[in-house]
C-alpha cells in the first residue's frame, strides 16, 4: 500500500463521513417542519424581476392575479430589468387592465457595482408597501393559495419563510435531462428544508420566498449583497436569521408549490448550477466548511476512480466511500419526492446519482473562476 493510496484514503473517508452525517442531519430536520398556525391577513407585495421573459411572463402574473388572498391585502410589482424583447410591452397591457393589482416598474440604469437582480429588487422594493414582501421569478407560475401558504407561516418571531419550487417538463426538455435536473434540483431543496428544520438557513430559493419589511430594513437590506451576481434570496435569509432576533420557516404545504420550467439544454443546465454555485462562498462559515469538505470528498472520488483503472484497491475504496452517498441521498430525496408527490421520477436516481458529483465539479470550478450566461448577460461572481 503506497503512501499516496494512504493519503487519498484518509482524505476520502473523513470528507465522506462529513458528507453522509450532515445529510443525515438534514434528513432528521425534514421530521421537525411545523405547519404554519398564524391567522392575520398581513398586507402583501410580490416582487417579480423579469430580463427578457416574453414567453412566460403572461402565465406567471395570471397566476398571481388568481390568488385566493384577500385582493385588497396584495398587489404585484414587475421590475422590468432592461428587456430586449416584449416582456415591457406584455406586462403593460397586463397593467392596463388591472391598474389597481399590477405596476411596471422599469430599470433604467444600474451602478456598475451593484447585481442587475439586485438592482431590479430594490427598486421594487422601494416601491412597495406591503408589510411582507414575496418574491417569484418571471418564468413561475404559482398555484392559488400560495399567498396565504406562506403567509401562515409568519407567526411570532418569524422574519423569512421560504418554500418549494418544482420542474415542470415543457416538453422542450429530454425526459432524461429533466429527470436529473429535477433530482438535482429537489436534493438541493431537500437539504434546505432540512437545515431550516434544524433551525439554521443553508440555501433559499428567490422564486418561492417572503420576508418581513421591516426586517429587511433592520438588517440594510441587500447593501452588503450588492455586489454578487447570485445568491440575494440565500444570504439575505442568512443575514435576517443570524440577528439572533428573527426565525426562519420552510413552507412545505403542497398548496404553495411554485412551478418553473427545466433547463432545455445540458449547455443551459450547467450555467445555472455555475451561477447558484458562486453564491457559495459568500454562505455563513460552518455551511462554506460543509461545502468545502463536500467538494474535497467529490474530487477525491473521481482521483479514486480514475486510480481504479490501474489499481484494483482503488476500486474497492471508491465503492466503500461511494455506497454511503447513494445511501443517505436516496433517503433524503425519496423522504422529500414522497412529500411533493413526485416520487415517480425516483426512476431517474441511477442517472442523477452519477451524474451528480462530475456536474457539481464543474459547476464549482466554472462559478468561481469562470463566467456563465443569466438572462442574457455574460456575468462572473461578482460585479468587481
Amino acid at each position: 500500500m503506497t503512501l499516496t493510496f494512504t493519503i487519498v484514503g484518509i482524505v476520502l473517508l473523513a470528507t465522506g463521513f462529513v458528507y453522509v452525517r450532515q445529510i443525515l442531519s438534514f434528513f432528521a430536520g425534514l421530521s421537525k417542519l411545523q405547519p404554519g398556525t398564524n391567522d392575520q391577513l398581513l398586507t402583501v407585495t410580490v416582487l417579480v424581476p423579469a430580463r427578457n421573459e416574453e414567453d412566460h411572463i403572461e402565465a406567471c402574473i395570471h397566476s398571481l392575479l388568481q390568488q385566493d388572498y384577500p385582493s385588497d391585502k396584495y398587489r404585484v410589482i414587475v421590475i422590468d430589468d432592461q428587456s430586449e424583447d416584449k416582456t415591457a410591452e406584455i406586462v403593460r397591457q397586463l397593467a392596463q387592465q388591472k391598474p389597481d393589482k399590477i405596476t411596471l416598474l422599469s430599470v433604467a440604469e444600474r451602478p456598475e457595482d451593484v447585481s442587475p437582480k439586485i438592482n431590479a429588487l430594490r427598486h421594487g422594493i422601494k416601491q412597495s408597501e406591503g408589510e411582507l414582501i414575496f418574491t417569484t421569478d418571471a418564468d413561475c407560475v404559482a398555484p392559488p393559495e400560495w399567498i396565504s401558504s406562506l403567509v401562515r407561516y409568519f407567526e411570532g418571531h418569524v422574519g423569512v419563510v421560504t418554500g418549494t419550487t418544482l420542474l415542470r417538463n415543457n416538453n422542450n426538455t429530454s425526459p432524461r435531462l429533466f429527470g436529473i435536473q429535477f433530482l438535482d434540483f429537489v436534493s438541493h431543496t431537500a437539504c434546505a428544508a432540512g437545515a431550516i428544520g434544524n433551525g439554521k438557513v443553508n440555501n433559499c430559493n428567490g422564486s418561492n420566498m417572503a420576508f418581513r419589511r421591516s426586517v429587511y430594513e433592520d438588517v440594510g437590506g441587500y447593501d452588503s449583497l450588492a455586489h454578487l451576481n447570485s445568491g440575494d434570496d440565500s444570504l439575505l435569509a442568512q443575514k435576517i436569521v443570524a440577528t439572533g432576533a428573527w426565525e426562519v420557516r420552510f413552507c412545505l404545504d403542497q398548496t404553495s408549490f411554485v412551478a418553473t420550467a427545466p433547463a432545455a439544454s445540458w449547455r443551459a443546465f450547467l450555467q445555472q448550477r455555475m451561477r447558484w454555485a458562486a453564491q457559495t462562498a459568500d454562505y455563513r462559515f460552518d455551511t462554506l466548511v460543509f461545502l468545502i469538505s463536500t467538494f474535497i470528498y467529490y474530487l477525491a472520488l473521481i482521483v479514486v476512480l480514475l486510480g481504479s483503472l490501474a489499481n484494483v484497491q482503488y476500486l474497492v475504496l471508491f465503492v466503500l466511500a461511494f455506497i454511503p452517498k447513494l445511501w443517505v441521498d436516496y433517503r433524503i430525496v425519496k423522504r422529500f419526492t414522497n412529500s411533493t408527490g413526485t416520487e415517480q421520477l425516483m426512476r431517474f436516481y441511477p442517472l442523477a446519482a452519477l451524474t451528480h458529483i462530475p456536474t457539481i465539479v464543474f459547476a464549482v470550478v466554472g462559478g468561481f473562476f469562470g463566467r456563465f450566461d443569466w438572462k442574457g448577460r455574460k456575468t462572473a461572481r461578482t460585479t468587481a
